[in-house]
């Protein structure tokens, strides 16, 4: 009983305390319950558009002449004469005077040659009237067939091919007198002088470098990747020709000048596996469309070559394009879906995709996480800000803000 005493008070504040606490753990309010809401990611994103394009293919190159030869004299001499514009620099027309070499030697030649052409005709003549005379004889006199030595046929055969040789020996002459004269073969750019007035000229001695400012041409390299937009058995053959816009800076000044794509080397580099294609200016295309500023030999441009038409395709900003060739569209429920596409053509701008986003998908520009499928967005319309682009697309982009 003495036990019991002593641990009664305890026990019955240790119930008493049990109870309380139960009590107010059943009268406690129960707490207010509310529904899980999940906020949308505001993305970046592109209303998909088909359209037809043209594909341009972004190269560059420097300008060059088509002709460049070393002026050559074809006779020897003294040179009596040169040009005012016989220095570096120098342009000449076609067929305008270089230089003359001292003509006085020629005119020489010219005259004996004169001499032994007529000395030569008078011999044809007196062989056709002696042959005449000797068949006339014959016929009064003679019996049976008369032979072409006594009709002095060998003689008078022999007197034409004198006759012939001499003409020949005086042509001979007058063309090297005409070669005297010194002319342009093209309209051109004498870029350096060898020679000068009063100096001996052996025949092949070099007058001077001289460069054709009639046609000029540039190498453009391609790619793999860039030959694929063009025609290429007939970039090869030079029956296909493709429009290419140069663009430049003189004289603080950037120009726009227009050229035509006209072959390929036919030869793909093995060490850079790149194929080299020449487009070609003449005319009017030598000069700027905005203020006919001449286009330099020697000066580096950028060209921009016409490749090929496509039809019903998509274009969309190069940072719609994830890993894989996927895209992120937006799907009726405003969650992402990834899409493999079909991708045509690519830069740093824009990708052309000829299937796998349909006309109105709206496509994701923003950058997200690897794992992003049934993720909720919203957009935002905004701007196109894809016209006018290297593409020459109408898509439109909508969505500006982006809460990475």
């Amino acid at each position: 009983m003495s036990v019991v005493r002593r641990f009664a008070p305890g026990l019955i504040v240790i119930v008493v305390a049990a109870s309380i606490s139960g009590a107010i753990f059943m009268l406690k309010p129960e707490p207010e319950s509310t529904a899980l809401k999940i906020l949308p990611r505001t993305i970046r994103s592109v209303v998909a558009e088909t359209s037809d394009i043209q594909l341009y293919v972004e190269t560059q190159g420097t300008v060059a002449t088509k002709q460049v030869i070393d002026l050559t004299p074809q006779v020897a001499g003294e040179i009596i004469y040169v040009s005012e514009s016989f220095v570096a620099g120098g342009r000449f027309e076609k067929d305008e005077i270089i230089l003359k070499i001292e003509p006085r030697d020629f005119e020489l030649a010219v005259t004996i040659a004169e001499a032994r052409v007529a000395e030569s005709r008078q011999r044809v003549m007196q062989e056709d009237a002696e042959a005449d005379l000797a068949k006339s004889e014959w016929e009064e006199l003679g019996t049976g067939e008369a032979s072409d030595l006594t009709l002095r046929k060998p003689q008078r055969e022999g007197a034409l091919a004198a006759l012939k040789s001499a003409q020949a020996s005086l042509l001979q002459a007058e063309l090297d007198l005409q070669r005297t004269v010194i002319r342009a073969p093209f309209s051109g750019l004498l870029t350096e002088k060898t020679v000068d007035l009063g100096q001996f000229l052996n025949r092949g001695a070099k007058l001077g470098k001289f460069y054709s400012t009639e046609i000029l041409e540039l190498r453009l390299p391609l790619t793999n990747r860039d030959i694929a937009q063009f025609d290429l058995s007939g970039l090869l053959t030079g029956n296909k020709q493709y429009n290419v816009r140069l663009t430049g800076t003189f004289s603080n000044k950037q120009s726009t000048w227009r050229a035509r794509l006209v072959r390929s080397e036919g030869v793909i580099d093995v060490n850079s596996r790149i194929l080299y294609v020449v487009a070609e200016l003449r005319g009017d295309e030598l000069y700027s469309i905005e203020d006919r500023t001449p286009i330099t030999i020697g000066q580096f441009v950028s060209a921009e070559i016409e490749g090929r038409a496509l039809k019903d395709v998509v274009v969309l900003p190069r940072e719609s394009l994830r890993q894989g060739n996927q895209v992120l569209v937006v799907d009726p429920d405003n969650k992402l879906r990834t899409k493999m596409v079909d991708v045509l053509e690519t830069n740093s701008q824009y990708i052309v995709v000829a299937s796998g986003v349909e006309n109105g998908d709206i496509v994701n520009l923003s950058q997200l996480g690897i794992s992003v499928d049934g993720l909720l967005v919203e957009t935002t319309n905004l701007p196109n800000i894809m016209a006018g682009s290297a593409s020459r697309n109408n898509a439109s982009l909508i969505g500006e803000n982006d809460n990475d």
